[in-house]
């Protein structure tokens, strides 16, 4: 089998409100979908999810004439040709986003010739369905976001997240957490992600601050390659940290581990490296004792595919879902997207169990 054809298809999502966090705030989502053909008819389906304005140049003019000619199923020598087949290595930001969209599309199609899904070819499928948490909240009044983080309560979730920490919001996150603590109650898990912007200071003093109401975990505080500003992080605060969702390849988590600096681990699959990156990272994680918690924030291949993996990987825990509605999901599966008291079910169809209708 060999690969014919690479190419890359947008998507655009106009938002009803805008999606804000601490880095900023956009009225629109742009998806890029990786289609991979092959002399068989066999085609598989990936996303990249790097810088939306540069990811169609990079799979066109980069990428797809590298791959083109490969075997699909030799992950292997496709990984080395996409990653190493210059002088000039590719081992992080939108380019290696493209080469995890053109790897997951592959284990979809070695998933397709099998007539498996992908979790039995990682190892076997563990379990049937995966916990989640909702996802979403990005700054709002105050009122607001703790109304539609009791919704998804309602709606079974036990996990909410909170995107917090823009310039000048202290006063108001404060706020926000109360709210928001006061309408889940003190059972339900509360996330609260920084998205990197504060500095060390900042994160030590608003963490004390956020301490207040129990959060269940302080994510990505600090640009992510602080690795000891987060060990000072998780020595000096009562609440676990979090971070990774921004570092590429298993070398690249090398240092979390060395810095002793998690509590969890967010490795992306569409932009670490893919499938078999990330399961590796995970089971690095473990041997570290870090609880290994995909990072998942894009269309319905990501979805599927940190779904096939935390089917094979029990270890993982707690499958970030985005229920804004405004992600590509129940569209793109061949079977009912089913999620039932914050449980998500794991495709049972070969490869990711999702298409695209180009």
């Amino acid at each position: 089998m060999k690969i014919t054809n690479v190419y890359a298809v947008q998507r655009e999502r106009l938002l009803a409100r805008p999606m804000r966090n601490a880095q900023g705030s956009t009225d629109r989502r742009l998806f890029t979908f990786v289609i991979v053909e092959t002399d068989q008819g066999v085609t598989g389906i990936g996303d990249a999810f790097g810088d939306p304005l540069l990811m169609p140049g990079i799979i066109t003019k980069r990428l797809a004439p590298a791959a083109i000619g490969m075997d699909p199923l030799d992950l292997d020598g496709l990984w080395r040709q996409l990653c190493a087949s210059s002088s000039f290595w590719e081992t992080a930001g939108s380019v290696m986003c493209g080469v995890s969209a053109i790897e997951v599309a592959c284990w979809d199609i070695r998933g397709k010739c099998e007539g498996r899904p992908v979790c039995d070819l990682l190892g076997g499928r563990k379990r049937d369905r995966v916990e989640a948490y909702a996802s979403d909240l990005h700054w709002e009044e105050p009122q607001q976001m703790a109304d539609l983080a009791r919704s998804y309560v309602q709606r079974g979730f036990r996990y909410v997240k909170t995107h917090i920490g823009a310039d000048g919001e202290q006063e108001n996150d404060l706020r926000r957490c109360e709210a928001i603590r006061e309408a889940i109650g003190p059972d339900v898990g509360f996330l609260i992600d920084i998205n990197t912007a504060f500095d060390l200071d900042t994160a030590l003093t608003r963490g004390r601050e956020l301490e207040a109401f129990d959060p269940f975990w302080y994510e990505e505080p600090l640009p992510p390659l602080d690795y000891h500003g987060h060990a000072q992080l998780r020595q000096e605060l009562s609440m676990p940290i979090v971070t990774g969702e921004n570092l590429y390849l298993r070398e690249g988590f090398e240092p979390l581990w060395q810095a002793d600096c998690c509590d969890y681990v967010m490795p992306d699959i569409l932009r670490c490296g893919g499938l078999r990156q990330t399961r590796d990272i995970c089971h690095d994680a473990v041997s570290h004792h870090v609880i290994p918690s995909p990072h998942n924030f894009s269309s319905g291949v990501g979805l599927a595919a940190t779904l096939h993996l935390m089917a094979a990987l029990p270890e993982t825990q707690l499958l970030e879902f985005d229920p804004t509605g405004t992600a590509i999901y129940e569209e793109m599966f061949l079977e009912p997207l089913l999620v039932h008291e914050g449980m998500v079910v794991v495709p049972t169809e070969p490869g990711l169990g999702i298409r695209f209708d180009v």
